[in-house]
């Protein structure tokens, strides 16, 4: 299959190179980064045609150097984007999972980079999961992440089509005046899988192939519009995704539990202008992009970069630093799995799990032959140890205790200071993720047959799942957001609790429980649950504004007001924050009668509608407050 690949793609560059020139001399390029979500390295039709057409891809890469061998170090959204926009892996800068995680301000990105050289710059995201909240927003001049507000007990993420995204994107570019970088995310592909048509008649037996053709299709008119405004010559491209899909094999049906190469095996196409197309076999990585993006602006590279310049492989050069890392660590925060940690050198792949795996990738592209009963497993921990020691660096660790010491407890809260984990633990085989995997299909089939309607075998899966594994914290706050969202509260909280009885200390049960207090109007019960949750993890806004509106219930006012503006600052377009802080200054009127309140009422519910035009609360509100002040002026 791999020798396939790789003539297909030769066979695409062949009849351009005659025509290619040098790399083009200015280093003022603009730099367009392209990340589609939950795409598998051989769903582009440049590595094989066997699945899906991607024809505006292949011609970019027809013009581009193509990586044939780059890999995700994480195969999860917001841990991936944390590794290409710092050019670090989660070793240093401590993103290893989705749900409460944040990106420190420490931590210099890629936009905050290239500010400093007087580039504008703006990111379009296409879901939830990559909301300023995660901190992946520092840098941008803006950072357009309007995809609706997730609903508190929402199982899927709430997202946008690429069009959107793409028109968002092209509106940005169109109006820049000198020198940009612009982050395009697409999240298409990621399940669930629902293609608009033609697509979805076209692959209705595939639909995530669907998802791809989709989003090719709308890049086509992003490339199209590039070279309709003459910037092709001016704009270095890097198309990748974040991660890739299992779709099914070895048990897994999507992503971010294993690490085998469905999920962390990634296209990379590299864009110069003027540059000879070429295909690149070396091994690359996400932490490469970063550093590859200073050499071809010229620009001097920040010293903690943990990745290297692509542009000498390009050139047929081997890698300076052939060790590269992955990890996948949310079933160790989830399911308290052992953690999962691996090293590929050249096309020796090894996973560190109890049960040890290492693989030939250029003889056993699929992983099936594993080799570790014949191999020396402890020089490869030695290799794993001392590669994580190096990523760590030193500036991680003095940062948790010195300048920002206060992060520490947010840090130990999520099970991750500096790198490590909190606790040790001797891990056995029954930890294993492939002893686990059962657990876990399972726990994805009853999701499934929620989405199908199927609730009663969906809530028998769930429970079993959980009487099989209690500490499966997903598993448990799935359960317990399907009772509540079928209006059976009191399994919602029975759930919760017996959950929180074996995991005591857990934020995001905790958090669950408190939000679901306070939608059931027990403000006094939920109060400790949510001032917990919002001490361990301090930047999730619907924890603060959930905690205010439970303040508000028991009346304290000053308190409420406190946490909603908090909210505000962690998230300024929350949109139900501004509605509760426009209530709040209401009821502060109603019991001062000062007419400021009234002022301040209706500037919260008027931006609140300028975000939402049609949420019923917050046009009741203004409603209220209008005849408040038409009153008031009476008299």
């Amino acid at each position: 299959m791999k020798k396939i690949v790789f003539a297909l793609i030769s066979a695409l560059f062949y009849f351009l190179a005659p025509f290619c020139l040098s790399p083009l001399e200015g280093k003022d390029f603009n730099i367009l980064l392209i990340t589609i979500d939950t795409l598998r390295f051989d769903r582009l039709s440049i590595h094989t045609s066997q699945f899906v057409r991607t024809p505006y891809i292949d011609n970019l890469a027809r013009q581009s150097t193509v990586f044939v061998n780059a890999y995700a170090h994480n195969p999860l959204t917001r841990p991936s984007h944390a590794n290409i926009l710092t050019g670090t892996t989660p070793l240093y800068h401590g993103v290893s999972d989705n749900p409460g995680f944040h990106l420190e301000d420490r931590y210099l990105t890629l936009a905050e980079y290239l500010k400093e050289f007087d580039y504008s710059t703006a990111a379009f995201v296409g879901a939830f999961i990559l909301d300023s909240r995660c901190g992946l927003d520092q840098g941008f001049d803006v950072y357009n992440d309007d995809n609706g507000e997730q609903g508190l007990f929402q199982l899927d993420f709430v997202e946008r089509r690429a069009a959107q995204v793409i028109k968002l994107s092209q509106e940005w570019i169109g109006a820049q005046k000198k020198k940009w970088f612009c982050w395009v995310h697409l999240f298409d592909p990621h399940d669930p899988y629902d293609p608009p048509e033609p697509y979805r008649r076209i692959y209705k037996d595939d639909l995530y192939s669907g998802e791809v053709a989709y989003v090719d299709s709308q890049l086509g008119l992003l490339f199209d519009f590039l070279k309709e405004k003459g910037l092709m010559e001016k704009t270095v491209i890097i198309l990748t995704s974040d991660h890739g899909e299992a779709l099914g094999e070895r048990g897994e049906k999507y992503h971010g539990f294993f690490a085998y190469n469905n999920t962390l095996h990634i296209p990379l196409i590299l864009y110069e202008p003027g540059a000879r197309p070429a295909i690149v076999e070396e091994n690359a990585c996400h932490i490469d992009i970063f550093p590859t993006i200073c050499d071809l602006l010229d620009l001097p590279r920040p010293s903690h970069l943990q990745g290297e310049s692509l542009r000498p492989l390009r050139d047929g050069k081997k890698r300076q630093k052939p060790l590269i890392y992955f990890e996948s660590m949310a079933p160790y925060f989830s399911l308290e799995a052992a953690p999962l940690s691996g090293l590929i050198e050249g096309h020796i792949k090894f996973i560190d799990q109890p049960l040890k795996e290492i693989y030939d990738l250029k003889t056993d592209p699929l992983e099936e032959n594993n080799l570790a009963a014949g191999s020396a497993i402890p020089e490869f921990l030695k290799k794993l140890e001392m590669l994580k020691r190096e990523l760590k660096g030193k500036g991680t660790k003095r940062d948790v205790e010195g300048k920002e010491g206060d992060i520490q407890p947010l840090l130990q809260s999520l099970g991750y200071v500096a790198g490590q984990p909190s606790e040790k633990k001797i891990w056995g085989p029954q930890d294993d993720l492939k002893a686990l995997m059962p657990i876990v299909l399972q726990a994805r089939q009853a999701l499934e047959q929620y989405r199908r309607g199927n609730i009663n075998q969906a809530i028998a899966k769930l429970n079993n799942v959980i009487r099989i594994r209690p500490n499966y914290i997903s598993a448990i706050s799935h359960l317990a957001s399907l009772y509540f969202n079928l209006g059976q509260t009191e399994k919602a909280l029975q759930t919760l609790n017996f959950g929180l009885s074996r995991n005591p200390d857990n934020v995001r049960l905790s958090g669950q429980l408190g939000l679901m207090l306070v939608q059931t109007k027990n403000f006094s019960e939920a109060i400790p649950f949510l001032e917990y949750a919002c001490e361990k993890d301090r930047f999730d806004p619907d924890y603060f504004n959930y905690l205010g509106l439970a303040y508000m219930g028991v009346g304290n006012l000053e308190k409420a007001k406190e946490m909603f503006k908090e909210a505000l600052r962690l998230d300024p377009d929350l949109v139900s924050a501004l509605n509760n802080l426009g209530y709040l200054n209401l009821t502060f009127f109603v019991k001062e009668k000062n007419e400021k309140y009234l002022e301040m009422a209706l500037e919260n519910f008027d931006l609140a509608l300028k975000y939402k035009p049609d949420l019923e609360p917050a046009i009741r509100g203004k409603e209220i407050t209008l005849h408040y002040k038409n009153d008031f002026d009476k008299n």
